[in-house]
């Protein structure tokens, strides 16, 4: 096939960070074919390449990237119904909260709580994204990639893809290797929406009768109010949504934490005890907001007046000025609770 392969190719308006360069090589994948085939045109410029969905959890270098950018544009989408159950395929450049908007529509219980998500479909089992009580671990059936090594198309079962929080087999010991070309989700036609998350039970005070909608909505809603929703229509800020992990500490770690924390009596629902374990997951939020509190800056960059988690692009900042403002939080919340914050977004450079 013949690629339409464009150079020097501005990256800053792709990301939602609006922070970047120029890429020396960039091509729209609107197929598998098209992706071997800048897999084949990288390796035959003896250049890396780089597999971008949405833009939304990447923080892209002002030199640029000196490789082909892969834009992963594949849209295609097959709905087959089983029984109770519902099977819906979506190429890996379908915008997520269209497909959510769309299960939603049709009444299928199961992402609702995904709403307002940034990115693509081929990026949600590679984060495992998850929000408000959901995860995409829950849905997904089948992942379909390509062996960027060998070009062969290699199916992944749920149980394949050993996900995890925040981890999947794609972003480790799969990183690099295998490009997502389609996700294939089981939702129900019958349920309750998920509301047990303490955020949806404050907005909905308990009610009973609530419908899935009403939830998409409640999710808009809060995820706006928290600056973390990158629509049209809505107000949001120039970041990567979270740009830190919630971290996972041991039993005995976590009672440290708990000391300062609530010595600081600033906080609710800021931790996680995970089942069948002794380790506690802990809200990062909640860690950097007894640090600096919210909307802390730094001249053209800052935590979001809303949401300690986003970093915010407030003026043209750079690339450098958003990583030293990041170390700057990740070291004072270490030397004050000996906690490691580990990224969630992607640095290109």
């Amino acid at each position: 096939m013949q690629l339409n392969v464009l150079k020097n190719y501005p990256l800053s308006e792709l990301t939602t960070f609006k922070i970047g360069g120029a890429a020396r090589f960039y091509v729209k994948a609107e197929s598998t074919d098209s992706v071997y085939d800048s897999i084949d045109f990288a390796k035959q410029h003896g250049v890396p390449f780089y597999v971008l969905g949405g833009g939304s959890n990447l923080l892209v270098s002002d030199k640029g990237y000196d490789g082909v950018i892969i834009h992963m544009s594949n849209t295609e989408t097959e709905t087959r119904t089983d029984g109770e159950s519902v099977y819906k395929t979506c190429g890996a450049g379908v915008v997520w909260d269209n497909f959510v908007s769309e299960c939603v529509n049709e009444n299928l219980f199961g992402v609702e709580c995904l709403s307002g998500i940034p990115g693509t479909v081929g990026a949600s089992p590679v984060q495992n994204i998850g929000a408000y009580g959901q995860s995409v671990d829950n849905l997904i059936s089948e992942v379909t990639a390509l062996d960027a090594t060998t070009g062969d198309i290699v199916k992944f079962s749920n149980a394949d893809c050993k996900f995890s929080y925040r981890k999947s087999f794609f972003n480790s010991e799969g990183f690099g290797q295998y490009i997502i070309v389609s996700v294939k989700y089981i939702l129900k036609r019958t349920g309750k929406p998920n509301v047990k998350y303490h955020d949806l039970e404050k907005y909905f005070l308990k009610n009973a009768n609530i419908t899935l909608q009403e939830v998409r909505t409640a999710i808009l809603k809060i995820r706006e109010y928290k600056g973390m929703l990158q629509m049209e229509g809505f107000r949001g800020f120039k970041c990567a949504g979270s740009f830190f992990k919630n971290p996972v500490v041991s039993a005995a770690h976590f009672d440290n934490i708990s000391d300062i924390i609530n010595a600081a009596a600033s906080a609710r629902n800021w931790y996680w005890p995970i089942a069948n374990s002794s380790e506690v997951k802990v809200s990062a939020a909640c860690l950097i907001e007894n640090c600096f509190g919210k909307g802390f800056r730094t001249g053209r960059v800052g935590l979001s007046p809303n949401h300690t988690l986003a970093i915010v692009n407030y003026d043209d900042a750079t690339f450098d000025e958003v990583m030293d403002f990041a170390k700057q939080i990740e070291d004072t919340v270490y030397e004050r609770f000996k906690v490691t914050l580990d990224r969630e977004v992607q640095i290109l450079r």
